[in-house]
């Protein structure tokens, strides 16, 4: 038991290594967030449908209701994916990894609807932690202002992927986390390929290669190994436990595109993952 823990540990690690590389792509490639989006999981897509047809694994559920959730939460991740690139492009890295990272909140207090939990008196006090650390990486509210529409997008990104977490763990728990991440990147692709009639495909091979990069390495390999994991423990500790996702990304936009986080940025921050931590130290004291 105690080493299936541990190669669950492991494996969520390993996912979050790989996501927090998500967000870079949004500042290397000059295109449109849904273009990006559409590009990674078209790629992400085909790889995860080979890898079910090489292990002669079925691409569907047994049950048209199962098929029709998991497909339907593809539009949750098309939405989740788009506005956290446009927080990216609107403000930066470091608004875009905070804002999306309250999402272990929003978990806390939405999986009443779908679980039997309570919300405690604690729960809400860090909301309200959280609510303020948004509040300082908003230099202004003025709707001009790149920042606010940074963080709202972001914002939005956090609740989808809330939301998604939920359902899927709720709806599909028992399925192959390789299935699931089929469905939801094919659907999400699907959606948006619209976007091709209004935008010219990647210029060069230079971007054709990230872009394979992204959804073969990135998207497929990291969030299969993400969804696995959540398959495997409560989704307010998958969620808690992925705050350390900021740390790696703040490194990696150093190390490869040199962008320093404002103070805002630091101590705003501080605040959202202060009350992450607090969850995560409550709820590691229970078992899974």
């Amino acid at each position: 038991m105690q080493e299936n823990r541990l190669r669950t540990y492991l494996e969520f690690q390993l996912s979050q290594i790989l996501i927090s590389g998500n967000v870079l792509f949004a500042q290397i490639l000059f295109y449109s967030p849904s273009l990006i989006t559409w590009g990674r999981t078209l790629f992400a897509a085909s790889l995860l449908g080979s890898v079910l047809l090489f292990r002669k694994r079925p691409f569907f559920f047994p049950t048209k209701k199962e098929n029709l959730i998991s497909l339907s939460l593809g539009a949750l991740l098309a939405f989740h994916w788009v506005t956290f690139f446009g927080s990216a492009q609107e403000a930066n890295i470091a608004i875009a990894v905070l804002t999306l990272f309250t999402h272990p909140i929003w978990t806390v207090l939405l999986e009443p609807i779908f679980f039997p939990s309570k919300i405690r008196a604690m729960d809400l006090g860090l909301a309200v932690l959280v609510v303020f650390g948004m509040w300082i990486l908003v230099p202004s509210f003025d709707p001009k202002d790149q920042y606010f529409w940074g963080v709202g997008l972001g914002l939005a990104s956090s609740w989808a992927m809330a939301f998604r977490n939920l359902l899927t763990k709720k709806y599909l728990s028992g399925h192959g986390s390789t299935q699931v991440m089929f469905h939801q990147t094919l659907v999400t692709c699907l959606l948006l390929s619209p976007i091709l009639f209004f935008e010219n495909l990647f210029s060069n091979p230079r971007d054709w290669g990230l872009i394979i990069l992204l959804g073969l390495f990135f998207t497929a390999v990291g969030h299969t190994f993400y969804i696995k994991a959540v398959f495997k423990m409560k989704v307010k500790t998958a969620g808690l436990l992925s705050t350390v996702q900021p740390l790696y990304s703040a490194i990696l936009a150093w190390a490869i595109l040199n962008e320093v986080p404002r103070k805002e940025e630091f101590i705003g921050g501080s605040f959202i993952l202060l009350a992450a931590a607090l969850e995560s130290i409550r709820y590691r004291k229970k078992t899974e």
